[in-house]
């Protein structure tokens, strides 16, 4: 059973916008959800637990080995994910153009979802929520993305939905590879 999810602190959210504000990278991101969002699910079923593959998830090397090849960590703020805990990405966009990114984890409900915000980067708004839930064999993973892009909605629904769906089809692929063999 979930207990009551936790949000992140004034002090933590402060933290992540001050190391976001002293990053020479994108712009500020929005903090409050815009009205001009689109909403992304990914599901996967995956052979663990719930709290298995949430914990899974907040582990810093299992986090950075599920990412596509092109994106790497640049700094993290911990080796364990958890509430307040600030991440700073370098990806690359159509493999040419360096994209940063800082987000910090805004939420966390212990074995069942945690959600992390771009402070800092390519979107004006960025908000991802994993989500698992036991089914009695293993659970269902929910990878929820909800996000505004700089170029306007039909942008992002023609050309962004579409790059990020392969993006979190390819993280599952290798996030069940990674969980099937655990013990």
């Amino acid at each position: 059973m979930a207990t009551d999810p936790t949000s992140a602190s004034a002090d933590q959210k402060r933290s992540a916008l001050e190391y976001a504000g002293r990053s020479r990278i994108g712009g500020v991101a929005l903090l409050e959800e815009p009205d001009d969002v689109c909403e992304l699910r990914v599901e996967s079923w995956f052979p663990k637990p719930a709290d298995v593959v949430i914990d899974f998830c907040l582990q810093r090397q299992n986090f950075i080995a599920i990412m596509p090849d092109r994106m790497q960590v640049i700094w993290s703020s911990t080796e364990t994910g958890q509430l307040g805990g600030t991440y700073h990405f370098r990806w690359w966009l159509k493999n040419i153009i360096p994209v940063q990114w800082v987000a910090f984890i805004d939420s966390y409900t212990p074995g069942h979802e945690f959600s992390d915000q771009q402070v800092r980067g390519f979107f004006r708004y960025f908000h991802h929520t994993h989500t698992a839930v036991d089914d009695g064999t293993g659970s269902r993973y929910t990878d929820t993305l909800r996000f505004a892009g700089p170029f306007g909605t039909r942008v992002d629904r023609a050309v962004l939905m579409g790059q990020m769906r392969r993006t979190f089809r390819a993280r599952h692929e290798r996030m069940n590879r990674m969980l099937s063999v655990l013990a």
